[in-house]
């Protein structure tokens, strides 16, 4: 787990209340049929409000365990924090859906607590809602409490989160092995001015089977963008539980993380990696941290400690899941990251899981320290990726042994690496960047990231100096 001094102008190239995500495309709200509609205002009244638009309730937590499985529309207005429970729950054929009333901003601030609270709660979305401040801004649990069905069909869309300041800004922490958390979508949001101590700022971990991640817009953060967790013991089994490996079902797992938007994410400033008179910068854009089977693609990131990483930060001496398979990146654009690499993957000391049999290609990195990081791992592929700039082209950890990093680095294009020692191991190399892209467009086939940041991603990337 790790973490920028927040420096904060959020240029807003979208709305969310219209429906609009992150990335400038347009979302698709649930929309039941015939679902019946309950009204909360900051002006309405718990006590003799019915939820009509002309009598609202005044929270959201009476609307919701008035009317499970209704479509509540939140008023404009400033609200306190909201905690809701299973008796909240929609069902398949009608979800309970929050959303923002349409041109309108509800925003729901909170302190040393959570802005939203959600427990156990199956079929439910979060539409268009803002939060301010609190130890995170939005956060989904399960507990062992719900039982061995699994909680489904479970949203999180165009929703704006900043100002937390003290975990995370988005988090599902999936803490019960009896059963997974299923159908999870975070989808077109925004999180920023996060201070997020040794957290992160968008996170799945323990028992996730199943999500998408997708068109979110993360930024200025002092720790990880997104990260996907395994074993850390969120969702363990309990000690008595014979027979069974204690880790089993404690893997984010099955998902896709795709056209997101991550920069200025670092450590810089955060007071949790300063040692010896300076800062760790080890804050990752994204990160697969212990996850399993996840198709990472078409991402935009700049401006991070690290751009991608896919590791675990646990031995295999203690369990043997503890590593890291079936991961895929490829045609993501990785720029400018500074405090270490690009793309990195593995156990960062000889001790530590392995990253195996994971696939990096079609990705292109532009200007990142080291472009390539490699630690404990094996069986890995990295090829077709576009490698321009940068100090090194394939930096190998000094605390790992090398017959733990026997992986295939090759068919890959380089062009413009400042040590050009043993580049020509690696792919094609040439001599000037002109020769092999125009910005991030390669122009060699088969070879670079075939998704390219439209001109509302370069803007912001241009002006990451000024943000």
């Amino acid at each position: 787990m790790k973490k920028t001094v927040v420096l904060v102008i959020s240029l807003m190239l979208f709305l969310i209340a219209s429906g609009t995500s992150a990335c400038g495309k347009k979302l698709e709200m649930n929309e039941p049929a015939a679902q019946s509609e309950v009204h909360v205002s900051a002006e309405g009244s718990d006590e003799s409000g019915n939820g009509t638009e002309s009598a609202p309730y005044a929270t959201v937590s009476r609307a919701a365990e008035t009317a499970p499985g209704s479509l509540i529309i939140v008023h404009g207005g400033e609200y306190g924090p909201v905690t809701l429970g299973p008796e909240c729950s929609g069902s398949e054929g009608s979800p309970t859906i929050i959303r923002a009333a349409e041109g309108e901003s509800a925003v729901f601030h909170a302190v040393e607590e959570k802005a939203i609270s959600l427990t156990d709660v199956s079929h439910i979305s979060i539409e268009g809602i803002e939060t301010e401040g609190g130890t995170h801004g939005i956060d989904y649990r399960s507990t062992r409490e719900s039982g061995d069905m699994p909680l489904s069909d479970i949203s999180i869309r165009g929703c704006k989160v900043h100002g937390v300041r003290g975990i995370h800004g988005i988090s599902v922490y999936a803490c019960n092995d009896l059963a997974p958390v299923t159908d999870l979508t975070i989808e077109g949001c925004e999180v920023w001015d996060c201070e997020c101590g040794s957290s992160e700022s968008v996170v799945l971990n323990g028992n996730v089977d199943g999500f998408l991640i997708a068109e979110n817009r993360v930024h200025d953060n002092d720790n990880i963008g997104i990260d996907m967790i395994g074993f850390e013991g969120t969702a363990k089994h309990p000690d008595e539980e014979s027979g069974k490996n204690p880790y089993e079902a404690d893997q984010v797992k099955n998902g896709i993380c795709r056209d997101n938007v991550v920069y200025n994410i670092s450590a810089e400033g955060n007071p949790e990696y300063y040692d010896d008179g300076e800062y760790d910068l080890c804050a990752d854009g994204i990160y697969v941290d212990g996850g399993r089977d996840i198709e990472i693609f078409n991402n935009f990131i700049f401006n991070c400690d690290i751009g991608l990483e896919v590791a675990t930060e646990h031995s295999p001496e203690d369990n043997e899941l503890f590593r890291v398979s079936g991961i895929s990146v490829h045609d993501n654009v990785i720029a400018d990251c500074t405090g270490w690499t690009g793309i990195c993957f593995g156990g960062y000391d000889e001790d530590l899981g392995f990253t195996e049999d994971c696939v990096f290609n079609h990705n292109t990195l532009v200007d990142n320290a080291t472009q390539i990081g490699v630690q404990r791992s094996r069986n890995n592929r990295i090829s077709e990726n576009l490698i321009i700039g940068g100090e090194t082209a394939v930096e190998f950890s000094e605390d790992c042994r090398k017959e733990d990093m026997v992986n295939d680095i090759s068919g890959n294009v380089l062009a413009d690496i400042d040590d050009e020692e043993n580049t020509e191991a690696y792919g094609q190399v040439f001599k000037g960047r002109e020769e092999a892209a125009d910005g991030f467009c390669s122009l060699v086939e088969n070879c670079g990231s075939r998704f390219i940041p439209d001109s509302s991603m370069m803007e912001l990337y241009e002006n990451k100096e000024d943000i």
